[in-house]
């Protein structure tokens, strides 16, 4: 008689067993995923923030992902075929780690953030006065979602921001969105915004990047269904550059980029390697915003100084080779 085709299963269905089969073995025996690291506790120097007794402190560290990011991360789409969701699925190590984000889902009251956003209006942390130093910096992640020029389509956040400087925008919901304005709108600071203009008649690389981020499958429909209302306030060359994202954004990935509150908005100073160089969180205090514009001015001088060092390689390599040729 020919074994069943099922007989794999035997050995994982056996009570008091863990993941004896040999695939299980196999897989419970692989690297777990890269962890992202820091969260934001250890990064704002806080265990349980209370907010009625909590005072925003000023961001001592550089905050992001450690590691570069790649195209296609973070898309929300699960890619396995049905071998690797069956493996997974009796992978007792995986069952612990899904168990732990559960647990910490759970255990998150439904209206936290709303009630933080009573005190100090949802604001987190001080902005730094000065960019991270860029061999200590960490990296902004990749992102998934659909564009004003694209809506139909998925783009990725990745290519917008290489090679470029971009003043981030990070925001879900109206009221967050009026937070970030605070910081890059040419109402309440129009040296940025004239820095950002004059830069972009001389083919400079400093933009503006939006990020309206919606896990709600319902906001997230409103939202697609007013585009052409949100198309007719900004530019045409700006279509591209705002991003609806609705999947994809872990609480990993907000711990590390100190996004505590999800209620408000947050500003990030991204340099050309996606390197997370300076951030700002709810409403502008005093000095927050010439921090971003003085480090939005430092960073084009430094990417400046960048390519003319790479012509200057690139010349002599030139000069050498045609001195070589006429020998």
């Amino acid at each position: 008689m020919p074994p069943s085709p099922f007989a794999f299963l035997i050995p994982c269905l056996l009570p008091f067993r863990r993941t004896v089969c040999p695939q299980c073995i196999r897989f419970s025996q692989q690297q777990p995923r890269r962890r992202i690291g820091n969260t934001a506790q250890k990064i704002l120097n806080i265990e349980k923030p209370n907010p009625e007794s909590y005072t925003p402190k000023p961001l001592s560290r550089p905050i992001g992902v450690p590691y570069p990011p790649k195209l296609g991360e973070n898309s929300g789409i699960d890619f396995r075929t049905w071998w690797e969701k069956r493996d997974d699925m009796f992978n007792y190590d995986k069952h612990l780690i899904r168990r732990e984000q559960l647990t910490k889902e759970a255990a998150k009251p439904y209206f936290q953030d709303w009630s933080r956003t009573n005190y100090h209006r949802g604001k987190t942390f001080i902005a730094p006065s000065r960019i991270f130093r860029a061999e200590k910096s960490l990296y902004f992640p990749n992102m998934v979602g659909a564009t004003l020029a694209s809506p139909k389509t998925l783009s990725d956040t990745t290519p917008v921001l290489r090679d470029r400087i971009s003043v981030v925008s990070v925001y879900s919901g109206h009221w967050a969105e009026l937070q970030t304005h605070d910081f890059v709108k040419e109402q309440s600071y129009p040296e940025l915004a004239q820095l950002i203009a004059q830069d972009e008649r001389l083919g400079g690389p400093l933009q503006r990047l939006e990020l309206n981020v919606e896990d709600n499958w319902m906001k997230a429909l409103i939202v697609r269904t007013f585009m052409s209302g949100i198309k007719k306030e900004r530019r045409e060359q700006d279509w591209g550059r705002y991003f609806l994202v609705t999947r994809g954004v872990t609480d990993e990935m907000r711990e590390a980029m100190a996004i505590v509150n999800s209620k408000a908005g947050y500003v990030y100073l991204v340099d050309w390697l996606c390197r997370i160089r300076w951030a700002g969180s709810a409403n502008a205090q005093a000095g927050e915003k010439e921090g971003l514009f003085m480090g939005a001015k430092r960073l084009l001088e430094a990417w400046k100084r960048e390519k003319e060092e790479v012509k200057g390689m690139v010349g002599g390599r030139k000069a050498a080779t045609a001195s070589n040729d006429r020998r």
